[in-house]
């Protein structure tokens, strides 16, 4: 049997799909400049984050706000950053990824640090919305810009070792809400409203010390997309487009795109319901101490840390489609498992098997993201990575933000299983659709 060796063109582009001898490590050390000084700028922005997911939503129910009015919140958080997402794409795109950082976190840190210091409730629905729009700036350039700083051999590496140290930089800041405003409580003898907020002041510091290594970054135009702008630049010229037409005339590949928004609504939905409320689960479902949500949510994120270091080996033994399936797929049996904890459990060990089960749910469903990321940005052309993203993100918000709206209403009802059977229900269905959309598509 004779093999017809490709061209001289055909090879380097089949070399360029390898990994380089050397494995994880040496795609590693080969990250650009810009793809490092990213990785440092996440682990600041991300701390704040972990602290802010643990502590915000305890500090207002310690203001004695309900449920509902945490739940309207998260519906309004949902709507503006889907409102703002495909324009902050576009945004993304003429600004730059260096400005598009700077101006996303900087403006989300502000927005934080007014949060924590109102109590009145308009602030503490207008700040949000302002918030979720410099977030829907940050996320929407994201992905671009890492799909922008990496070779095709070395993305998936990139992909995982951000959302690794990003997962650490969240532990981090889980733990240090768990223990640090007990800690201030006690030591600077003050109410624990103001042991939040302190808190809260300390991860909003580093924060900002998070866009020292963003400022640092350089403009970088991969030959890709150079090349794609100037295509799309000269078929602006014979085809001129406006309004609607001109906002998503980046878009070359609907049918992908299109599938894509269906898993992400699924997906969104699902999680709308529990995971914005998961510490009010904790807290008033099953009676969780301040400190045992900082620990259990600091262990899932180490976990997933954890998996995320490790997702090119899964995606390298089973493929980019498959690892993605399994392991979403994996997760929905614990998603149930936490729902059911208060039957399941002694009030002694409830929390431990709640704790557990989240644990092991936020690993295996998370382990698939940057793996998912990167075959998103592999399919999609270079110039419609960013409308794309803000399209996904336009919709995730809004489903994110029904789900948490009606996720809460069920709590304040004191129903803590159905949302959690709902997010399984939603998970399973978005984790099938994947696998018949893009199992042929795996190179």
């Amino acid at each position: 049997m004779v093999l017809k060796l490709p061209p001289p063109a055909g090879r380097d582009e089949e070399q360029a799909l390898k990994p380089e001898r050397g494995g994880y490590w040496a795609n590693v050390r080969r990250f650009s400049r810009n793809a490092r000084l990213y990785l440092v700028h996440v682990i600041g922005m991300d701390l704040i984050h972990g602290t802010w997911e643990v502590l915000f939503n305890l500090y207002l129910l310690e203001l004695g706000f309900g449920i509902e009015f945490i739940g309207l919140r998260l519906a309004v958080m949902g709507v503006a950053g889907a409102v703002a997402s495909v324009p902050m794409g576009r945004l993304s795109d003429r600004i730059g990824r260096k400005a598009g950082f700077i101006l996303g976190d900087g403006g989300g840190a502000l927005m934080a640090l007014v949060q924590i210091l109102s109590a009145n409730p308009v602030v503490l629905l207008v700040a949000p919305a302002i918030s979720a729009m410099f977030g829907a700036l940050h996320h929407v350039t994201e992905s671009p810009f890492m799909g922008e700083n990496s070779e095709r051999r070395e993305r998936v590496h990139l992909f995982s070792v951000s959302d690794g140290l990003r997962t650490l930089s969240a532990m981090a800041g889980s733990l240090m809400a768990g223990f640090l405003p007990l800690w201030l409580a006690g030591q600077l003898q003050i109410e624990k409203v103001t042991a939040y907020r302190y808190a809260v002041f300390i991860g909003i510091a580093l924060w900002f010390l998070s866009l020292i290594p963003a400022l640092m970054l350089k403009r970088h135009v991969p030959r890709e997309v150079a090349e794609a702008r100037r295509e799309a630049s000269k078929a602006k010229a014979k085809n001129p487009r406006r309004g609607l037409r001109k906002l998503f005339a980046n878009v070359r590949n609907p049918q992908i795109i299109g599938k894509f928004l269906l898993i992400e609504a699924l997906l969104s939905l699902g999680a709308g319901f529990v995971l914005p409320l998961m510490n009010v689960f904790f807290r008033e479902g099953i009676r969780a101490h301040e400190h045992e949500i900082g620990l259990t949510f600091a262990g899932g994120s180490l976990f997933l840390a954890l998996g995320a270091f490790l997702a090119p080996f899964v995606a390298e033994r089973l493929g980019k489609v498959m690892s993605i399936f399994w392991t979403r797929l994996a997760a929905v049996p614990f998603i149930l498992l936490i729902g059911l904890s208060p039957d399941l459990a002694t009030p002694a060990t409830v929390v431990s098997l709640a704790g557990f089960a989240y644990i092991l749910r936020t690993t295996l469903f998370n382990l698939a993201n940057p793996v998912a990321e990167a075959f998103q940005m592999e399919l999609l052309h270079p110039l419609e990575r960013a409308t794309a993203t803000g399209l996904e993100a336009t919709l995730g918000r809004i489903m994110m933000a029904v789900g948490g709206f009606l996720g809460a209403q069920l709590m304040a009802l004191g129903d803590f299983r159905t949302p959690f059977f709902v997010m399984a229900a939603l998970y399973l269905g978005g984790t099938l659709l994947f696998w018949v959309f893009f199992r042929g598509m795996e190179r």
